[in-house]
């Protein structure tokens, strides 16, 4: 049930250039569908967005002067507008339960960073506990060493 444009243009007796106004980015995003037919990339509205614009088209004021418009009490464009509210409300859903999926590998990734940290920072303590027992001094009075040389080099001292 995907169209073309100008297959769309003469199903609504409208120009293409009538059918392309419609067809904003926020449209194109949802609807529409850029396919490579005869080595050629065509525009294919799908069958969600052929219900739009056919409620636009059909449904708007374009009714050509002496025409009477005759209309049925089934709702034909309340069942055009349902079955087109079913397709969008299946498409989120498809929607939401990629970004869950999404979630819950990042959360996975999250929680593998968290742990892969708490190792390292673990195996430089580790570390640092063994260098310290194995050279049998603290890093604290090296500190206090470096603090005293630091404070002997000062110029004033001279004067």
């Amino acid at each position: 049930m995907s169209k073309t444009i100008r297959e769309l243009a003469d199903e609504f007796d409208v120009s293409k250039q009538a059918i392309r106004k419609k067809l904003d980015a926020n449209f194109r995003a949802n609807y529409v569908q850029t396919v490579t037919r005869n080595g050629v990339q065509t525009l294919i509205v799908t069958n969600s967005g052929y219900l739009l614009l056919k409620q636009h088209f059909i449904g708007g004021n374009n009714q050509k002067p002496g025409e009477e418009t005759f209309t049925s009490n089934t709702g034909n464009k309340n069942t055009d507008t349902v079955e087109l509210l079913n397709q969008q409300l299946e498409i989120k859903d498809n929607q939401i339960k990629e970004k869950d999926e999404q979630l819950k590998s990042m959360q996975k990734l999250l929680d593998q960073s968290q742990q892969l940290q708490l190792m390292t920072a673990k195996k430089i303590e580790d570390f640092k506990t063994i260098t310290s027992t194995q050279f049998g001094h603290d890093n604290s009075d090296l500190n206090i060493d470096n603090d005293l040389k630091q404070k002997n080099n000062a110029w004033w001292h001279f004067w």
